[in-house]
């Protein structure tokens, strides 16, 4: 770590010292007029960047129409103007560079609007999906049914998007790396769906779901990156929203959030607080057959499960701007949340299919779990001019610390309800300690004629330890159980660099390229079973992307992609864990990571029209896997590498705009997947399936200020690695309605009308045959009212993603 914070600080004062040469600026000289050419005063006109729209500065034209901005470095810019009565104009891309240092642009005429349009209010709704290239947004702000939703909800509405019967969320059957606001969330497996099941859809503006992150992005997720962009104030001054839902299912829950932003010229200061109290239920159904020297015994398991999970989180952050290129932040998040939960299950035994119980165990069981995290960012970032230039420097410190206890008894009884043995009684209790610590560096400039390179570096830190006391009851007292007790202590550090290169290389062409490498160390040692693994290996990841405008229409674009996703950490302990009394699971230290390569040919028409054909190959496929033992009436899940799995894929974007007042946004996702095993006689060779899905959102624009949407979605019946899934599908309605000049919005929604929100699958190879039914959620309907005050005309907080954001995500 010393000799990575010498060597990125030696790289940081080389291209500050490059960076500190003086830029060169020039002028750029406009004028507006109307359509006959008479001159046209107090129009707005906003100096705006070529490569990415933002907005340098702004201008009034004079009572003659005329105007200019000085002092403005070189680069590529476009000029956006309005008028109030006048359809707004963008002008044409220009240049100002060492042979163009005073630009007189030519006059510009703005065109009035018709006068039905002068009449009507008119308002632009961005679509809920909006699909290019490489990357699709969920508007979830725009959403009225996302009201009452959770994070977890609307994954399941997202084009490519699947929820596995474990909740675990994946693309294209792979992995992905789930961010908050550019920050991976610390936790993987179980904390992190109940993280996104609890994260309230009112707190999120948008989704972005990238299939081909470029290499500035850390390597981890093989089916790509999803962040979640939480709702954030944008203007100056003090301002801020506060929130609140009432939801009604079988349970009522409710949500409080709260944002506010205070933005001055010298210091933008912004939090949010938030609070969730989610009760809610989920039924679970087990179907197994076992067959014990040719006696064929029937086994079911009917669960209800009833479940509570409180939220308190918080977030404060200060950017102080030392200048108009220099600002440093300090960033503070952390959250404290319990998930407990009462399980009753009920298990038959059948020794003739089909036929009465035999036996019957009853089991209570009860989960209480404590999460608290604390993560610290600093930050410096110099944006030297609007060509480009720019760098950033990210220290982390984040900690996650979970306590867990489970408390089960079980009573076996025969057919008569007799007792056939004593009660059997277990208590768990233990806890995972998480450490992270991260430091990076990213720089930027421009190379050559509409070129640009982007570099870093990046170092991260991990040490993981889990604990876990094993009691078992005997005679009425617990005692402790030294052999299934367990101590597992993990250690990993992975160094990063990367660089990219990025250019227009014709009016028609722009290509990118990129390539990171990342060295791993691990040390994974489980201290109960004196069992130690080492690794050291570095990984090479290019990334291409192609981009070509046939004309004003046609477009199309091939991106090129390698990503790995190691395993959690808690995958790799060794130890057996009791998840009831015939079900368990074991992690495998001798998991290797998975690598994905992915390709993507897109074409787009008009801009909106998208279709995208896909393939990606995985090596080494990180899954589960089932074992049965047919005299214990036991079955155990443990973590796998099979040989390798191919997907084949076509997405299709469809937005339509009905009416003026209806706009239908429709996706249609189908693909071809198939895995390979490892020739273990105890597994299946391979399994294939070709799957498909549609969602569809209908937004209603209604007078006075109302707004309908009705979503829908369906998913076929597939196939993933050793698990067949059936159908799912639901269908979501909302309405909306704005006042207090568009400060107040009140949602009512109700979802889940199809009562479809559940998982139905099967397992079957080898001795094993297993039927799943897993129900998650009910009817329900949403209020919702939203209230923002303060100033209107303030920028938003920096959004940064932090050193830590690959980390957060394996935790758990």
């Amino acid at each position: 770590m010393k000799k990575f914070i010498i060597v990125l600080g030696i790289l940081m004062s080389v291209i500050m010292s490059s960076f500190a040469q003086k830029s060169s600026t020039g002028t750029i000289s406009f004028k507006i007029t109307d359509a006959s050419g008479k001159p046209l005063p107090f129009a707005s006109v906003l100096l705006r960047k070529t490569q990415d729209s933002v907005q340098v500065k702004g201008e009034m034209s004079s009572e003659s129409g005329e105007g200019r901005f000085e002092k403005i470095p070189f680069g590529q810019y476009y000029l956006q103007v309005s008028q109030m009565g006048f359809t707004t104009h963008y002008a044409a891309n220009f240049a100002l560079d060492a042979s163009h240092t005073s630009v007189s642009l030519p006059a510009i005429a703005l065109q009035p609007l018709s006068k039905s349009l002068q009449t009507v209010n008119v308002t632009a709704t961005k679509p809920f999906i909006e699909k290019s290239a490489g990357k699709t947004v969920l508007n979830v702000e725009n959403s009225v049914t996302a009201v009452g939703n959770t994070a977890l909800d609307i994954l399941k509405r997202a084009p490519g998007v699947q929820i596995d019967n474990n909740e675990n969320v994946k693309m294209k059957g792979q992995t992905v790396t789930v961010m908050i606001d550019g920050k991976l969330t610390y936790l993987s497996g179980e904390d992190l769906t109940n993280l996104l099941k609890n994260t309230p859809g009112e707190s999120i503006a948008q989704i972005e779901i990238l299939t081909s992150p470029s290499a500035k992005y850390d390597a981890s997720g093989n089916g790509g990156i999803i962040n979640i962009k939480t709702k954030k104030g944008k203007l100056t001054g003090i301002n801020g929203t506060v929130n609140a839902t009432l939801s009604q299912s079988r349970y009522g829950t409710y949500s409080a959030n709260g944002t506010f932003n205070w933005r001055t010229p010298k210091f933008n200061l912004f939090g949010d607080l938030g609070r969730t109290d989610r009760p809610f239920q989920i039924t679970r159904k087990y179907s197994r057959a076992f067959n014990d020297k040719g006696v064929t015994t029937e086994q079911t398991q009917d669960i209800f499960q009833r479940n509570r999970f409180q939220r308190n989180a918080a977030k404060i952050g200060l950017d102080y701007f030392l200048n108009d290129k220099h600002t440093i932040g300090v960033l503070v998040n952390g959250f404290k949340n319990r998930f407990n939960n009462q399980i009753y299950s009920n298990t038959n035994f059948m020794n003739t299919p089909g036929a009465p119980a035999d036996s019957i165990v009853n089991s209570y069981t009860t989960n209480n779990n404590h999460f608290n995290n604390i993560a610290i960012n600093l930050n410096y970032k110099a944006v030297l001019d609007t060509a480009g230039r720019e760098y950033s420097v990210d220290a982390d410190y984040a900690r996650f610390n979970a306590d867990r206890s489970l408390v089960l008894n079980d009573s076996m009884l025969d057919v008569k309800s007799k007792l056939v043995r004593n009660p059997n009684g277990i208590r768990n209790q233990g806890g995972t300690q998480i450490t992270i610590k991260s430091l990076k560096g990213d720089f930027a400039w421009p190379l050559g004629k509409n070129g640009k390179v982007e570099a870093g570096l990046k170092a991260s830190l991990v040490t993981t330890t889990n604990r876990l006391a094993y009691d078992s009851l005997k005679n009425g007292d617990y005692i402790f159980a030294p052999s299934q007790s367990n101590e597992f202590k993990y250690q990993e550090d992975v160094y990063a660099a990367y660089a990219s290169y990025k250019k227009q290389l014709t009016p028609k062409t722009g290509i990118q390229a990129g390539l990171r490498v990342e060295n791993t160390k691990s040390d994974g040692y489980s201290v109960t079973l004196k069992s130690q693994v080492v690794r050291n290996y570095t990984d090479f990841f290019p990334n291409l992307t192609i981009d070509q405008k046939l004309n004003d229409n046609n477009k199309i674009s091939l991106a090129y992609s390698r990503r790995i996703e190691r395993p959690e950490y808690s995958q790799l302990n060794p130890f057996m864990f009791y998840l009831d009394r015939y079900t368990f699971f074991r992690g495998n230290p001798y998991l290797q990571p998975q690598y994905t390569n992915n390709v993507e040919l897109a074409y787009t028409f008009k801009d909106k029209y998208i279709a995208t054909l896909g393939y990606n190959r995985t090596t080494d496929v990180i899954n589960e896997f089932l074992y049965q033992d047919d005299s214990a009436k036991t079955s155990t899940s443990t973590l796998m590498n099979y040989k390798k799995s191919h997907v084949y894929s076509l997405a299709v974007t469809l937005p339509f705009q009905v009416t003026k007042w209806w706009m239908s946004d429709n996706n249609l996702n189908a693909a071809y997947n198939d895995y390979y095993f490892n020739n273990n006689k105890n597994q299946p060779e391979m399994t294939s399936s070709f799957t498909y899905s549609f969602n569809s959102t209908n937004t209603i624009t209604l007078p006075k200020d109302f707004k309908l949407e009705v979503a829908g979605y369906y998913n076929s019946p597939f196939v993933y690695a050793i698990f067949k899934g059936y159908a799912e599908y639901n269908l979501n309605l909302g309405i909306q309605k704005t006042f207090w000049d568009k400060k107040a919005t009140i949602k009512l929604n109700y979802n889940n009308i199809l009562r479809n929100e559940s998982y139905r699958g099967i397992a079957q190879y080898s001795n094993l045959a297993l039927h799943i039914f897993n129900t998650w959620q009910f009817r329900t309907a949403s209020i919702y009212f939203s209230y923002r005050f303060g100033s209107s005309s303030i920028k938003a907080a920096r959004e940064r993603k932090t050193g830590t954001s690959d980390e957060q995500k394996r935790a758990g």
